[in-house]
């Protein structure tokens, strides 16, 4: 019990002062504070760059993308018009060698 006693006291904690608890929590936020501002800087130094480029790749895939899609409508379309022609050529032989039977006649 005497031991437990000496190291928690209303003045000191693990045998430390309140003022030297103070200071070891400035220091740990001190270094805490500092890392981040340094990882920060190293994160935008470091992989800023290639956080750029990748959005670059990002955009041009979007954009191919977009160009692919009104590709496929412009083919769909064509391939519409395609079908439309070769009905109306269909209709016009089968008019011709109709009309060619009734003159051989």
């Amino acid at each position: 019990m005497l031991l437990m006693a000496h190291w928690i006291t209303p003045h000191s904690l693990f045998s430390l002062e309140w003022d030297e608890w103070a200071s070891i929590v400035a220091i740990l936020t001190a270094i805490v504070i500092i890392l981040r501002w340094l990882l920060t800087r190293a994160d935008k130094e470091l992989f800023g760059p290639i956080r750029h480029q990748l959005q670059g790749v990002n955009d041009s895939l979007n954009e191919f993308y977009n160009r692919q899609s009104e590709a496929e409508l412009r083919l769909e379309d064509g391939d519409k018009k395609f079908i439309h022609h070769d009905e109306q050529l269909q209709d016009h032989e089968r008019r011709i060698t109709n009309l060619e039977g009734e003159y051989r006649k």
